[in-house]
């Protein structure tokens, strides 16, 4: 059994951003150019922000800052390669807010990178404007000593 002491290390949280607009286009996971919601069939799946191997999500959130205009269904799920929804299940994007991610915790340890999943119907969107924000540690890291 090991003699366990006081933790005199510590390390500041990081955060990362992705921001994105109804008609912002990126390569999906295949590859392949798509738009994040003017063209409802895309349905694409974007690898948005790069997580380090050791990354433990610790927070974030959805911002919808203008809200989605044109589909019936307008949802954007938060995940990795892992889990779709391991951050956050399919959320709407036709209402202006903040949603804050609910997978927390070693989700992302093994450096699998933040994926956003895009989903809509029956019409392009014609507004909306989007920001996903993820909080994260990294494991065994020390950046601060606290002698005392």
């Amino acid at each position: 059994m090991a003699l366990k002491q006081a933790t005199r290390g510590a390390q500041p949280v990081m955060s990362a951003e992705f921001d994105f607009s109804f008609n912002d286009t990126m390569k999906d996971v295949n590859g392949v150019t798509k738009t994040f919601g003017s063209v409802y069939t895309d349905a694409g799946v974007f690898d948005a922000i790069n997580l380090p191997l050791g990354a433990v999500v610790v927070g974030g959130e959805l911002i919808v800052e203008t809200a989605g205009v044109g589909p019936t269904v307008y949802t954007a799920a938060i995940g990795h390669s892992g889990s779709a929804t391991a951050f956050l299940a399919a959320t709407d994007l036709k209402t202006a807010g903040r949603t804050a991610l609910t997978g927390l915790g070693l989700a992302s340890n093994d450096g699998k990178n933040l994926r956003i999943t895009i989903a809509s119907t029956a019409a392009n969107a014609t507004a909306g404007k989007f920001r996903v924000r993820v909080n994260y540690t990294i494991d065994g890291r020390i950046t601060e000593v606290n002698p005392n």
